[in-house]
């Protein structure tokens, strides 16, 4: 067991240590090469060791590291105070991830070009089964209501709900996880002490709250919210992630392009099916096309990785919404006896192209119901 002023030595050298770290990552922000010279330079040495070294030291060790990332610390290394970086750190409890860390998330490093360093708030923490959530800014009732019920579910069995912290989607599948055990991470294309959009400021506090609420992102301290930064930030959502939801999405949105990123890195990809006149259902519907998993229930996702429904109650998100007059038309053909899909497709003279969304949002309103045999009835 260690002594209290063991302790202490050992605690004051991780700040140290971190401290370095973070300085470096700022110090080199700007270069396209600091996520993998970072990544290398952890694998070899100590943060400490290299702040100590001389710019000719620093050559020679690691070769692999470009020359000007030496020469910027070397310009900029005395700006730094090192004991004002680790007392900021402490006082805004920002932790640091550092890649090689063994606590670092499994499946993050698994990315092309995870990572270097990750800042984190809250209670950082390693699920069975995480699933992101992602959509548009802009969602309607429908979308906003379906994602935050979908998160609720699944975080009261113990899902972790991986999201961006932006307006609309990933704002309510965030709230939704606080309503259960699995917790939510959300991650930001910002550094650690901001919160964006400002709007969201609340919902922030209510995740660091919670007992498994994390903020996090791969961004250094005081970068600002700039556009680019989204695109990259998405591939985290998604690597941290088994599977990603894509609830509502115009097609080449940000979400569209987190469910792209999700298939390159061989993630599970699932959709939630929309009104087919409705520009946001343009993105689910495409990776539906492209052999995506529709879902209409969150007992959808848990069968996918073999947890079962364990819900207490069998109901599906209820979404308050007047029908489209396409689905007042497909409705009137149900009764109490099965019909097939094809039967109805004949009555309604539809492809199935044009009726499988149908279909499945009255499924999803819990108007009709699939039975054996690719059948439904009415039951609404």
């Amino acid at each position: 067991m260690l002594r209290k002023t063991e302790y202490e030595d050992e605690r004051n050298c991780i700040m140290r240590e971190n401290a370095i770290w973070v300085a470096l990552h700022k110090i080199w922000e700007d270069s396209s090469s600091s996520g993998r010279s970072l990544r290398y330079l952890q694998q070899q040495t100590t943060g400490q060791a290299l702040w100590a070294m001389n710019t000719a030291e620093q050559l020679q060790r690691f070769p692999k590291v470009p020359a000007e990332l030496w020469e910027k610390l070397s310009a900029r290394k005395q700006q730094f105070d090192l004991s004002k970086v680790e007392a900021y750190l402490h006082q805004n409890q920002i932790h640091i991830l550092l890649y090689n860390n063994p606590k670092y998330p499994a499946l993050l490093k698994e990315i092309h070009q995870p990572p270097a360093i990750l800042y984190w708030k809250g209670n950082l923490h390693t699920a069975d089964l995480s699933i992101a959530i992602v959509g548009s800014r802009k969602a309607d009732l429908y979308g906003m209501t379906t994602a935050e019920e979908l998160a609720a579910q699944l975080s009261r069995e113990q899902v972790c709900i991986i999201s961006g912290l932006a307006r609309g989607i990933d704002a309510r599948a965030h709230k939704g996880a606080l309503e259960g055990q699995g917790g939510t991470i959300a991650v930001q294309g910002c550094g650690i002490d901001q919160i964006y959009p400002r709007e969201n400021r609340k919902l922030a506090e209510q995740i660091l709250a919670h007992e498994k609420g994390c903020i996090l992102t791969e961004f250094p301290l005081g970068s600002l919210p700039l556009a680019w930064h989204f695109p990259q930030r998405n591939r985290i959502i998604s690597g941290l992630s088994q599977g990603v939801i894509i609830v509502q999405a115009a097609v080449k949105s940000g979400a569209f392009i987190t469910v792209e990123t999700a298939l390159e890195q061989g993630r599970d990809v699932f959709a939630v099916p929309g009104q087919i006149n409705n520009p946001l259902s343009a993105g689910p519907h495409r990776f539906l096309q492209e052999g995506a998993r529709l879902i209409t229930s969150s007992a959808d996702i848990l069968e996918e990785y073999g947890q079962g429904c364990l819900f207490t109650t069998t109901e599906t998100p209820k979404v308050t919404m007047t029908l489209t007059r396409e689905e007042e038309q497909i409705l009137q053909y149900f009764s109490a006896e099965p019909m097939t899909i094809e039967e109805i497709a004949y009555l309604s003279r539809l492809s199935m192209a044009e009726l499988m969304p149908i279909l499945s949002m009255l499924e999803l309103y819990g108007l009709i119901q699939q039975m054996i045999g690719r059948k439904y009835i009415r039951v609404g």
